[in-house]
């Protein structure tokens, strides 16, 4: 099992479908989909729950769009949480999934 972090079947699809485009998916996702990962930490300690599970679910979306299936996953564990109404026990799934998307982002910007 290799440590790649995006599934590559699912960005030479990607690649192939949009062509030129896949750049600005590639760069959307990066802009918009970091500035979600970036705004759970606040939304936590406001007790937010409500833009959390919105911004979870969107993380868990896109990352899977682009094939990035654990990040999605995390996300989807993320959004799990906020669905209950308690994300006061999140700060370790959210540092958890800023550092994978960390890497997805370097591997992104090495395709």
């Amino acid at each position: 099992m290799t440590d790649t972090k995006i599934d590559h079947t699912v960005i030479d699809s990607l690649k192939e479908v949009m062509g030129d485009a896949f750049e600005m998916l590639v760069s959307t996702f990066i802009d918009d989909t970091g500035k979600l990962v970036h705004s759970l930490t606040e939304l936590q300690k406001q007790n937010d729950i409500e833009v959390f599970t919105r911004n979870a679910h969107s993380i868990k979306s896109s990352s899977a769009n682009l094939g990035a299936l654990q990040l999605s996953t995390i996300a989807a564990s993320l959004e799990a949480k906020g669905k209950t109404g308690d994300i006061s026990t999140s700060s370790d799934e959210i540092h958890h999934l800023t550092n994978e998307f960390d890497q997805v982002c370097a591997e992104l910007n090495n395709i």
